[in-house]
């Protein structure tokens, strides 16, 4: 029996997180680094929020795949940084002394009508809410609060 989706939040630098949602040529993969997104599955939600100085949450992207690749074969597969929306500098520089990569493919990026900002996001989980530095995944509590259809 297959697991229901679920909804993860991801803090993304500005530029990066906006680029979801751009309407001509999106991102649609997310590299990280490192054991990232170990429970992301085919079908889950992935909440983008745009890190300071914009600091709120943007919108909502839906997991094709998760791969480990080697850095060679990863910069391939992200059509040489144009799916990542990355020059060869700056994926260089992220993955400086790394032998494998993350890339998340996404797909179906739904910008929220209005994006939520870090002072409303803890207004409904708490005042000491702090945006993950990696992956956090959301109870049917936290997105019901924001009014987010899964």
């Amino acid at each position: 029996m297959n697991k229901p989706s679920s909804t993860y939040l991801i803090s993304v630098r500005p530029t990066w997180a906006d680029a979801f949602f751009l309407s001509q040529n999106p991102k649609t993969i997310e590299l990280r680094k490192g054991n990232f997104g170990t429970s992301l599955k085919p079908g889950d939600n992935i909440a983008i929020y745009a890190t300071m100085p914009v600091a709120e949450l943007l919108g909502i992207v839906r997991v094709l795949k998760r791969e480990i690749l080697p850095i060679d074969r990863l910069w391939q597969a992200s059509q040489h940084g144009r799916l990542a929306k990355v020059s060869r500098q700056q994926f260089e520089a992220y993955y400086c002394n790394q032998e494998s990569g993350i890339g998340v493919w996404v797909q179906s990026a739904q910008l929220l009508p209005k994006p939520i900002a870090l002072c409303r996001l803890r207004q409904f989980w708490g005042h000491r809410w702090q945006p993950p530095q990696q992956l956090q995944q959301l109870s049917d509590d936290r997105l019901a609060a924001l009014n987010i259809a899964r």
